[in-house]
């Protein structure tokens, strides 16, 4: 029978270090992320739609930047299009910082619309905005279809990838622990523990990124040059 890794086409042993910091450091960044979210859980109220949905709407500026941005960057991005660019070089970097000016529009030009309106999500607004609840019920639908085939299965999949690579577990098994460890936190913290979990992964994305950076361009033929020319 074919593994998982196998059908993958990765073996533990080629990949896999699998070393003893390897698996101390992601254990004590899962503990971290469930001992935030039990916080939030046990000093947060969850007793209305808004305190789940928005955390009470106590949050500041810094925490909703945080989120964004983690909520955007993620192991699909540090695997997929790091790649992308390693191998054609750095203008596939062009597709996030579109982003930036769509991230604006959306907060100087729908936020206050949403806001003003006293809605909590988008399909909620559709069916204030036009009546009925098909409308609401159906862009739900859709927006869950989308946001699982397009972005959730891609990070799902390569955080499984990263931790077989790293720890050389079974991807699906690593796709389980992914999914219990985020669906725990996410449904019984709500909105609030999302956030504060996505303050920490924003922290170690940014701090990560500059120590990669500054690990693999100094170890690059071409050193700062490869940022600008691609051989």
């Amino acid at each position: 029978m074919t593994s998982a890794g196998q059908s993958f086409g990765w073996t533990a042993q080629l990949f896999s270090s699998n070393s003893t910091l390897d698996v101390l450091v992601i254990v004590s960044y899962f503990l971290l992320v469930l001992g935030i979210a039990l916080w939030v859980i046990v000093s947060s109220s969850r007793a209305t739609v808004e305190d789940f949905f928005l955390a009470g709407r106590n949050l500041v500026w810094w925490q909703i930047g945080a989120f964004l941005f983690a909520s955007n960057i993620g192991t699909g991005h540090f695997m997929g299009l790091a790649g992308k660019g390693a191998s054609s070089g750095i203008a596939v970097g062009a597709f996030e910082w579109n982003a930036s000016f769509i991230l604006c529009v959306l907060g100087w030009v729908f936020s206050p619309v949403y806001i003003k309106s006293g809605v909590v999500t988008l399909p909620r607004y559709l069916r204030k905005r036009f009546g009925g609840y098909r409308i609401q019920f159906l862009l739900a639908i859709l927006y869950l279809l989308i946001y699982i085939f397009s972005k959730i299965s891609v990070e799902i999949c390569t955080g499984a990838v990263f931790m077989r690579l790293v720890l050389g577990l079974d991807v699906y098994l690593a796709t389980v622990i992914l999914l219990s460890v985020t669906g725990i936190y996410s449904i019984t913290g709500g909105f609030a523990a999302v956030v504060y979990t996505d303050v920490l992964h924003a922290s170690f994305v940014v701090l990560g990124s500059v120590l990669l950076m500054g690990y693999a361009l100094p170890s690059h033929p071409h050193g700062p040059e490869a940022l600008r020319t691609h051989e």
